[in-house]
């Protein structure tokens, strides 16, 4: 398998190593921020930049807590450049970027 895209040592720290905990976390994260990408790739789509922030502001914690250092700045552009309404070439070039990343992510942490 490919290097991990993601590092859960921000997760082990606040749960104090209780692996259940981690893993409600880990089952949380699949359950909830898939819809979530997807959403925000249809408020892109429709150009409903308002929607768009507010959806890049909820799934940037998931992306820290997760470790997922190769988007961290990525997810933090897209939600200024929504909030500024800016559906431009950056923007959907770092959306791509954190589709990419977050669904290697996805898939890794089903395996692990």
């Amino acid at each position: 398998m490919a290097d991990r895209v993601y590092d859960l040592i921000q997760l082990e720290e606040l749960s104090g190593g209780d692996q259940d905990f981690i893993n409600m976390m880990v089952d949380t994260f699949l359950e909830h921020t898939p819809g979530q990408l997807e959403e925000l790739i249809k408020a892109q789509a429709s150009n409903d930049m308002v929607t768009f922030g507010a959806i890049s502001h909820k799934i940037k914690p998931n992306i820290d807590m997760f470790g997922i250092k190769k988007i961290i700045q990525d997810i933090r552009d897209l939600e200024q450049l929504g909030k500024a309404g800016q559906n431009n070439s950056e923007l959907q070039t770092k959306l791509a970027n954190v589709k990419a990343e977050l669904t290697i992510a996805f898939e890794q942490l089903r395996q692990r």
